[in-house]
């Protein structure tokens, strides 16, 4: 009769720890850190990922230690989106820090705290930093065990960070680290194509970046496949699915995924962001005025935007860069300018650089990724002695370093710094006072090798 209580007692004690276990493993919590993104003046989006179908609950305040906080909303995340969820924070005061809280709601989870700036009224000369850099975990540059770029870049404390590009490598397998998940395969599924985010969130300092730094995302092409042009390709609606659903996007009823939109910031900045794949004519199609990288709708866009800005400097997003030949003879060029390959966009590009000298817009800068060089050119297509826009390209963040090819004539490039071989970002400062643009490459170390600094024409 003992040994059968003892039995029951002990096995009592097993199931009740099991069942603490089994309630503990249900509970909801955040797996991938937090992310800021889409700022205004007066509003952001806060990004999180729960282990499981949960309520998600943004509460936000100026102060660090969240006293006296607002509850901005919630969301309910599912499986349809990978348990992934966006909220608005509206209302807010321009040019401020905020802090925020992500956790499940009616549990005794703390969650997890971030923190993002405003950015300042147009009418508001304000010194802004940003960052932008792109190309991450490609060719076996795999975090082994983490990637060593995200700690200098968080150290700059910049307003935002411009992820211009190859955010993951859908089409690269990328080996594994130690007791890490894996993502040691090319993408072909959308429960596959979600691990490849979780993969590079997994890493403790990109989630550090993003905790404390805003970040506006694009795709290019190892979002779903190398080169690839989005009306063509068969992946193309599983790989934007996947971008959209790991990035602090706004999820509109109407003109779903659009990716190309424009943000300013202060007197002295406003940022055009381009989606150079969702409407792209193939790379193989001969130039012409029927060749699009844009689409008509973004193009019309762009030019309005820039032709009607009032911000001292216009800075356009470009995944691709202008004068670098990318691609190959049989898939044709995937940059803008022809090259050696005689297959670009030069019809279309043509037509904003011409919109931009008809209108005397100077203070026009491209920045861009993509052929995992660190490079900085003007342009002077006219030949009249003056640059009329200029052209920065950083990176790679992680991955196999490029060549220095030669570039494209068309539009009269002048390289003026250039250097491969090394993983680097780019740093943009804009003077609050006198509107003067620095920008700068920096490595995985945080070194400065190249800074240029651009008076405000006016």
């Amino acid at each position: 009769m003992m040994k059968q209580v003892w039995r029951q007692l002990v096995w009592g004690v097993v199931l009740s720890a099991w069942s603490i276990q089994s309630a503990a493993a249900a509970a909801p919590g955040i797996t991938h850190g937090v992310a800021s993104g889409e700022v205004t003046a007066t509003s952001a989006l806060i990004w999180a990922r729960a282990n499981r179908a949960a309520t998600l609950v943004v509460e936000y305040a100026e102060n660090v230690a969240l006293r006296r906080s607002q509850t901005a909303g919630a969301v309910r995340v599912t499986a349809k989106t990978d348990f992934t969820g966006v909220v608005a924070v509206t209302g807010l005061q321009p040019a401020t820090r905020y802090y925020y809280r992500v956790r499940p709601a009616k549990t005794s989870v703390t969650g997890v705290i971030g923190s993002f700036v405003t950015a300042p009224l147009a009418e508001q000369s304000h010194t802004v930093t940003f960052l932008w850099g792109g190309d991450l975990g490609g060719q076996g540059f795999c975090r082994q065990p983490a990637y060593a770029i995200f700690r200098p870049m968080a150290a700059q404390v910049a307003d935002f960070f411009l992820f211009g590009g190859d955010t993951i490598y859908a089409d690269s397998p990328c080996p594994s680290p130690p007791n890490a998940p894996g993502s040691d395969f090319v993408a072909q599924t959308q429960e596959q194509f979600w691990a490849k985010y979780k993969y590079q969130r997994e890493d403790p300092g990109l989630r550090t970046l993003l905790a404390g730094t805003p970040v506006y995302a694009i795709w290019d092409d190892h979002e779903v496949k190398n080169d690839f042009a989005g009306p063509t390709q068969p992946l193309t609606p599983i790989g934007l699915q996947a971008f959209w659903d790991y990035f602090p996007f706004p999820r509109p009823a109407q003109d779903e995924h659009r990716l190309y939109r424009s943000y300013r910031w202060g007197k002295h900045l406003e940022l055009f962001i381009l989606d150079n794949r969702q409407y792209r004519s193939p790379n193989t199609q001969a130039d012409g005025p029927d060749k699009t990288m844009l689409g008509a709708a973004q193009r019309q866009w762009l030019l309005a935007g820039l032709a009607s800005s009032t911000a001292t400097w216009q800075i356009i997003m470009s995944s691709v860069p202008l004068s670098t030949q990318t691609g190959s003879p049989v898939t044709g060029n995937d940059s803008w300018a022809k090259g050696a390959f005689s297959s670009g966009f030069d019809s279309e590009l043509s037509t904003i650089v011409s919109t931009l000298q008809n209108s005397k817009k100077r203070n026009v800068v491209w920045l861009s990724t993509d052929i995992h060089v660190a490079r900085m050119l003007s342009y002077d297509p006219d030949q009249d002695g003056a640059a009329d826009f200029h052209e920065f390209i950083s990176g790679p963040l992680s991955a196999i370093t490029g060549n220095l090819d030669p570039l494209d004539e068309t539009f009269h490039p002048q390289v003026l710094y250039e250097e491969t071989r090394f993983f680097n970002f780019g740093v943009v400062r804009i003077d609050g006072q006198s509107g003067a643009l620095t920008a700068e490459i920096r490595d995985q170390e945080g070194k400065v090798h190249y800074a240029l600094t651009l008076p405000a024409q006016h």
